[in-house]
C-alpha cells in the first residue's frame, strides 16, 4: 500500500484545477499585457483569478499581488515593508522563533542591514503569547510578522490579538498564512492584517504560484523590478496558467473547505488515538491546530532512518517541515517549544488531505510499531 501523508508539504493538483489551466499553455498563450484580443482574453482570466481571491478572503481584488509562492510573498512583505519604512525611523522588526525560513532569513538579512530584530518566544503549545509582543513593541516598531499556522506542528497563532497590539503601537502586521488558508476562514474585512501570504500548491493548485495581500495604503517597496505588472509592485510577465490555477483552487476551496476540514481532522485524531499507547511517544501538535496535521516524536530513534523505513513501507511523510528535509539538524520549532532533545531527533509529521482515507491512517498505525522496534533494537 502506498500512503501519501505529507499534504502540509504540498498537495496534488486537483483535476478540475488542471482542466482550467490547460488552455493557457497552448491556445490561450498570449501575453496578458498585450492589447490585441488574445491578450485581452488572457488579461480577463488573470482578473478572474484575482476576483476569486478577493471573494474567498473578503478583500478588494486590487489588494492582491500575484507571486511565485509563499517564499517570495514573505520576502516581499518583510523586506518590502521595512525598506519602505526606513525613512520614517521605524526600523524595528518583530517576528517569532517559529517562523518559516522565508520570514526568518529575511529578518536576519534586515538585521545585517541595520534594522533592530526582536524574536518572540513561543509556549509549550507552539503559540506566541500576546503579552510577549506587548512587551517587545516600541515607538520604533515598523512591522510585526507572525505566521497564522506553523508548518511543522500546525499550531495556530492568536493573529487577531497580535494584529490589534501591533496597530495600537502604530506598527504594521503581516501574517504568513500559507499553512492556514486551506483550513481557516480568512476574512480580511474583519481581520485588519496589513499583509498576508498564501501559496497555491498547499491548496491543490500548481507550484510556482501564490499571492500577497497588501491592504490599500500599506507602504511597500517592490523587490522585483522591470515592468508595470501588478501595478508596478512586481515586475515580470504573469505566469498566467499558474495564476488561473490558483484562482480555481481558491474558488473550489470556498465551496469545500468545511468538508475537507472534517475529513482531515477525523483522520489526524484517528491516527493520534492509535499511536497514543506506543512506548516513548510524544505529540507535538496541540489541540488548537490546523485540521489534518499530526506532529509526533518517538524517543530513542532518529528521524532519518525512521523516514527511510516508513518510505520502504510505502508511507510518505516528512521530518517536520519539508523545506528542511535535507537538513537533519534538530528542529528549531520544537526546540523553541521546549521539546526534549531525545524526542526532537525522532520527530515526524503526518498530514492528511481532502482525499485521504481511514484505511491509510490505519495502515500508518499498523506499520509504526514494528518499525520502531526495529530501530530501537539497532
Amino acid at each position: 500500500m502506498q500512503v501519501y501523508a505529507d499534504h502540509a508539504a504540498t498537495t496534488p493538483v486537483d483535476p478540475r484545477v488542471l482542466e482550467k489551466m490547460l488552455p493557457f499553455f497552448s491556445q490561450q498563450f498570449y501575453n496578458p499585457s498585450s492589447l490585441y484580443p488574445g491578450g485581452r482574453r488572457v488579461r480577463a482570466a488573470v482578473d478572474e483569478a484575482r476576483a476569486a481571491l478577493a471573494d474567498c478572503l473578503k478583500a478588494a481584488p486590487e489588494e492582491f499581488i500575484f507571486t511565485s509562492g509563499g517564499t517570495e510573498g514573505d520576502n516581499l512583505a518583510v523586506l518590502g515593508v521595512m525598506e519602505a519604512l526606513r525613512p520614517t525611523g521605524r526600523t524595528q522588526l518583530i517576528t517569532s522563533a517559529i517562523e518559516h525560513h522565508a520570514v526568518g532569513q529575511a529578518a536576519r538579512r534586515l538585521r545585517q542591514l541595520g534594522c533592530q530584530l526582536t524574536v518572540l518566544p513561543c509556549g509549550p503549545d507552539g503559540a506566541v503569547r500576546p503579552e510577549s509582543l506587548a512587551a517587545a513593541l516600541t515607538p520604533n516598531t515598523g512591522l510585526v510578522s507572525v505566521m497564522w499556522a506553523n508548518n511543522e506542528t500546525g499550531a495556530l497563532q492568536p493573529v487577531e490579538e497580535l494584529c490589534s497590539l501591533a496597530h495600537k503601537a502604530g506598527a504594521l502586521f503581516h501574517t504568513d498564512a500559507v499553512q492556514a488558508v486551506g483550513t481557516q476562514r480568512v476574512d480580511l474585512s474583519a481581520l485588519p492584517a496589513d499583509l498576508l501570504t498564501l501559496s497555491s500548491h498547499k491548496l491543490y493548485g500548481p507550484k510556482g504560484s501564490g499571492a500577497l495581500f497588501v491592504r490599500r495604503g500599506t507602504p511597500l517597496q517592490p523587490r522585483q523590478l522591470g515592468g508595470q505588472q501588478e501595478d508596478f509592485r512586481r515586475g515580470g510577465t504573469e505566469n498566467t496558467a499558474a495564476i488561473v490555477g490558483l484562482g480555481e483552487a481558491v474558488r473550489l476551496l470556498g465551496q469545500e473547505r468545511d468538508d475537507r476540514c472534517r475529513r482531515q481532522s477525523a483522520l489526524a485524531l484517528r491516527l493520534r488515538r492509535a499511536l497514543a499507547g506506543l512506548e516513548g511517544v510524544r505529540f507535538n501538535t496541540p489541540e488548537h491546530a490546523v485540521p489534518g496535521v499530526l506532529g509526533v516524536s518517538f524517543r530513542g530513534v532518529e528521524a532519518e532512518p525512521l523516514m527511510i523505513l516508513l518510505g520502504a513501507a510505502g508511507i510518505w511523510a516528512s521530518m517536520g517541515a519539508a523545506c528542511n528535509s535535507q537538513n537533519v539538524e534538530p528542529s528549531y520549532v520544537l526546540a523553541a517549544m521546549g521539546v526534549p532533545e531525545d524526542y526532537i531527533r525522532g520527530s515526524v509529521r503526518f498530514s492528511f488531505g481532502k482525499d485521504s482515507t481511514e484505511a491509510e491512517a490505519d495502515y500508518i498505525a499498523a506499520q509504526l510499531p514494528g518499525i520502531l522496534r526495529r530501530l530501537r533494537k539497532n
